[in-house]
């Protein structure tokens, strides 16, 4: 469903309904219909505005349900320690659209945060993770940056707001390894992997500088 389409339609209908309206009986001392056609057009022309209204409202109500899969909201949080290996997969670059594996990164500890431009809880932990990183790199912290947006997408965003990590992206979430996968479907979700390429914990939900701190420090 284009809910763009159906705003502009509804107000197209909106707008066409007043203005029958008003051609009926804005002339009229009273504001109120004279005869039986301008009482037909008018009532024809208030079910517009109403039909409209309605189809308007039940877009609007439509939008946030559609984004719930994948926004992350503070009541859905979750912190679950795992114990998986973290298969390879391959990505590219943001920057320059080289390509890359997972794999290069044995040995380090690793932050893979699964997030998207669309997603508000994701922007805001961008700088976390860009202190984060800053911080923590020569102590052998990676911080992979994974999307699953068109590469133009991300770059255009990292001109308003640069990411100071390895931010790469990848065709489709089903080209992830399946521990990976279920975190495209509520972003921000992030996974800390330690030295010897083991899953160790599950993060739902946007977290702040000291939380992530806090997780990786052991791995360290």
């Amino acid at each position: 469903m284009n809910l763009t389409l159906i705003y502009v339609t509804s107000v197209v209908m909106i707008v066409v309904g007043l203005g029958f309206l008003y051609a009926l009986i804005g002339g009229h001392e009273r504001k109120r219909p004279q005869n039986a056609v301008e009482w037909l057009g008018s009532t024809l022309s208030v079910l517009l505005i109403l039909s409209a209204s309605a189809l308007l409202i039940l877009a609007m109500r439509s939008e946030p349900e559609a984004r719930v899969v994948n926004f992350a909201d503070r009541s859905a949080f979750e912190d679950v320690p795992l114990e998986v290996p973290a298969e390879n997969f391959s990505f590219r670059l943001v920057s320059d659209d080289s390509p890359h594996a997972f794999e290069e990164f044995e040995g380090k500890v690793i932050l893979l945060n699964v997030w998207a431009t669309w997603c508000p809880p994701c922007l805001a932990e961008i700088p976390e993770l860009n202190r984060l990183s800053g911080d923590l790199s020569e102590e052998g912290l990676v911080i992979l940056s994974i999307s699953d947006e068109p590469r133009q997408v991300l770059l255009d965003f990292h001109e308003n707001l640069p990411l100071r990590t390895v931010s790469g992206y990848v065709d489709a979430p089903e080209t992830m390894p399946e521990v990976f996968r279920s975190g495209f479907d509520v972003r921000p979700t992030t996974y800390v992997i330690d030295r010897e390429g083991v899953v160790r914990r599950y993060l739902l939900g946007a977290r702040d500088y000291d939380f992530f701190k806090r997780a990786v420090m052991p791995y360290l």
